[in-house]
C-alpha cells in the first residue's frame, strides 16, 4: 500500500510539472537577492556568500547576506507576461555563470520554500546540495529547464547572473581538478596548500591563500576551516 502511495504521489508531481512545462518565458521571468532583518522592509542584497555540501547540511541561504531572513526570489511568467502559479518546489536548477567553475550538483540541488503563488513568485532560503567553488561571475537559475535571462531581454541573450559566491569542502574529485559531489581525501590536497594562510599576507613557502578554503569568510584558512572540512568529511549526495 505504501509503495502504491509513493508511485501515485510521483505521478501527481510529474503531472503537476507537465502542466507548466514549456510555459515559462525565460525573458519575462525574473530573479533577485533580498535581505531582511525582520524589522525594516526587505532590501536588495548586493552579495550572497554560501558554503554548500553534497549532503545539503552546510550553510542556509537565509544567512548568506549577513541576516537571518535572506533569500533568493524567482518570478515565473509566461510568454503573455502572465504570472504562473503552482510551480512545484523541485522544478529549479542553478549553476555558476563562469563555465570554468561549474558546480557539482546533486539530483535536487535546490528546493523552493513553496509553490509559486498567484504572482508567480517563490523564494529560496534553505540549503544547496552540491560541491565546488565559484568566487566570481555569479550564479544563474533555471525554472523548468528555462534559464532566466539578463535584462533587458531581448536583446540580451545571456543568463541573469545573481551575485552569489559559492564555496564547498568538495574542492576536487579523485585525480581530477573538478568537484565530484564527495568530500574525500582528494579534497585535503588543495586545502593543505592553503592551510595557515591569510588574504593579503605573504604565505609560507609552497603555500597560497585560496578563498575557496575559507569556509567561515574571515579571509583566513586555518584550524576553524579545517574543523568545517572535518565535519563534512565523507559526505556525498543523499
Amino acid at each position: 500500500m505504501f509503495k502504491g502511495k509513493v508511485v501515485a504521489f510521483a505521478l501527481m508531481l510529474m503531472m503537476a510539472t507537465s502542466v507548466y512545462a514549456g510555459s515559462v518565458d525565460d525573458c519575462l521571468s525574473n530573479a533577485g537577492l533580498m535581505t531582511w532583518d525582520g524589522t525594516l522592509p526587505p532590501a536588495v542584497c548586493a552579495l550572497m556568500t554560501v558554503t554548500i555540501c553534497p549532503a545539503a547540511d552546510f550553510e542556509y541561504i537565509r544567512n548568506a547576506c549577513g541576516s537571518t531572513n535572506d533569500y533568493i526570489w524567482v518570478e515565473a511568467r509566461d510568454a503573455a507576461n502572465v504570472a504562473i502559479p503552482g510551480i512545484p518546489w523541485s522544478d529549479y536548477w542553478l549553476n555558476a555563470c563562469d563555465a570554468a567553475k561549474q558546480l557539482c550538483l546533486c539530483a535536487s540541488p535546490i528546493g523552493a520554500d513553496s509553490l509559486t503563488g498567484a504572482n508567480g513568485r517563490t523564494s529560496f532560503s534553505g540549503r544547496i546540495a552540491g560541491g565546488g567553488c565559484t568566487l566570481s561571475g555569479g550564479v544563474w537559475i533555471a525554472v523548468q529547464g528555462k534559464t532566466i535571462q539578463a535584462k533587458p531581454c531581448p536583446p540580451n541573450t545571456g543568463p541573469l547572473c545573481l551575485n552569489i559566491i559559492v564555496k564547498s569542502p568538495d574542492l576536487v574529485g579523485g585525480p581530477g581538478a573538478t568537484p565530484d559531489c564527495r568530500v574525500t581525501v582528494s579534497d585535503l590536497v588543495p586545502f593543505s596548500q592553503s592551510y595557515n594562510t591569510q588574504q593579503g599576507v605573504p604565505p609560507p613557502p609552497g603555500k597560497a591563500f585560496n578563498a575557496c578554503c575559507d569556509y567561515n569568510d574571515d579571509l583566513r584558512c586555518n584550524l576553524s576551516d579545517f574543523a568545517f572540512l572535518g565535519a563534512h568529511y565523507t559526505h556525498r549526495c543523499q
